[in-house]
């Protein structure tokens, strides 16, 4: 493992002699997570509730695809374009403009329409605007962090922020289900007539529309409070690292293969397994569990994933030099015996059984989600002194990428959704290899070492 810095150390003493560590590091990071946790909730609003909105207004799997779809293509479209202005702007800026696409969005997908065409397009606006500000939703984080947090809690902060991305998944399941009644309500009371059959469509309808405003209200009270109160970064820095200045606009040309080997480990399992966790409805009818259940599969493990992730980043920051990419190989290998077993109880009806659902599921998606904050890391160290918003924004596009490959195979219905189980198992294990192949080092790390050797630690506000 290799951990001499690419700089010298000259002057580390004195830079860490003006370094400080303010309390209200936790107030903008838990307002930076309430638009993560959004935007991530807004993204998956369609999938949970699939069932109900194809029986109310009529609409395929391609439609339920497409409007997850949006996430994905346009991340990959702007997500250069945000680098660029995260660097010559500011993390507030940013910030700003990504909360106002997602109330934008809300707004047009909540505004009444009394067409089904308008209603749908409106709601693919919605995912577009969304998706625009994913870039710095799911990439920002670990820039936030260098900004803010000190070397020992910066992996916690990464960690935090990583789990409001699950976390706005998970509220979807939740909520979804009980805003927007199940099918298979409507389908019990249409048995007497179809005017009752009707009535329950109507109040399907009138629940989506609800549940709609809801969104919108809290996009914009999230807005309002960035627009309030949302600096950049502290009067002081919290550590050395966070002084040294980033490389200029070169800042893709600048990432090695070592690199590229933690941005292709991280894309395929984790773009797959998101895409998969949106869509999972459709994957369980195959397999004729209901959406109440399959809703019940999905929360568990966003919740179960929130949790790991959280240990996950802790953990590593309880060590000096911890080994992330060891962590990282463990937890794949983990995910993909999980994702085995749940392939083979979809596809074996005899070992099928409510408990062996929930783990296989809960397990390979929490231990594929946990090593995000390891991965966003592993490459900031690797590629550092290139800013943490670039090299970032490259790992969550390799993602998006893949996320987008695995959703365009919906459009192509002879394909069914078997596949689904097999694409999640085959990601995880192919990362394995890669991982092992990457060279851990810890070049940002080493200057706040010999920071906190040479002078102690930063004193607390």
């Amino acid at each position: 493992m290799e951990t001499e810095p690419l700089l010298g150390f000259a002057h580390v003493a004195a830079a860490e002699a003006a370094t400080r560590v303010f309390w209200y590091r936790w107030y903008v990071l838990l307002v930076y997570c309430l638009l993560v946790t959004q935007q991530g909730a807004v993204w998956s609003h369609w999938g949970p509730i699939s069932d109900s909105v194809q029986a109310a207004y009529n609409w395929s799997n391609a439609t339920i695809s497409l409007l997850s779809f949006w996430g994905p293509i346009t991340y990959v479209a702007c997500f250069y374009p945000w680098t660029l202005f995260m660097r010559r702007r500011s993390l507030r800026s940013a910030c700003v403009v990504s909360a106002a696409f997602v109330a934008l969005g809300c707004v047009l997908k909540a505004m009444p329409v009394h067409s089904d065409s308008i209603f749908a397009a409106m709601c693919h606006a919605c995912g577009i605007l969304n998706g625009f500000a994913g870039p710095v939703v799911t990439a920002a984080g670990t820039k936030l962090a260098a900004e803010w947090f000190p070397m020992n809690e910066r992996v916690t902060a990464v960690a935090i922020a990583t789990m409001s991305q699950s976390l706005g998944p998970t509220l979807s399941f939740l909520i979804g289900n009980f805003a927007v009644q199940d099918v298979g309500e409507v389908n019990t009371s249409a048995v007497s007539s179809n005017t009752k059959y009707n009535e329950s469509l109507r109040i399907i309808r009138n629940q989506v529309a609800l549940y709609n405003y809801a969104d919108l209200g809290v996009s914009c009270l999230i807005l309002l409070l960035i627009l309030l109160y949302f600096p950049s970064r502290p009067k002081l820095p919290p550590s050395v690292s966070s002084q040294l200045e980033r490389s200029p606009d070169k800042g893709l040309l600048h990432l090695g293969l070592n690199t590229w080997l933690a941005v292709l480990a991280f894309g395929m399992p984790n773009g797959v397994t998101n895409s998969y966790s949106a869509v999972f409805d459709l994957n369980m009818l195959t397999y004729k569990v209901r959406q109440e259940k399959s809703d019940w599969i999905g929360f568990a493990s966003s919740a179960a994933s929130m949790g790991l992730i959280l240990l996950a980043g802790r953990l590593v920051d309880c060590f000096r030099r911890p080994r992330m990419a060891a962590l990282s190989t463990g937890l794949l290998i983990m995910s993909t015996v999980s994702f085995v077993w749940f392939t083979l109880i979809c596809e074996l009806p005899g070992l099928r059984t409510t408990l062996g659902l929930y783990l296989g599921n809960v397990l390979g998606i929490a231990a594929q989600t946990a090593t995000t904050p390891l991965f966003f890391e592993m490459a900031c160290e690797s590629a550092f002194p290139v800013g943490e918003e670039t090299t970032t924004m490259v790992v969550t596009a390799c993602s998006n990428v893949f996320s987008a490959l695995f959703l365009t195979a919906l459009f192509f219905p002879q394909m069914g959704t078997r596949w689904m189980n097999y694409a999640s198992t085959g990601s995880c294990l192919l990362a394995v290899p890669l991982v092992l192949r990457f060279r851990e080092v810890y070049r940002r790390r080493e200057y706040d070492l010999l920071a906190t050797e040479s002078s102690g630690a930063s004193v607390q506000a």
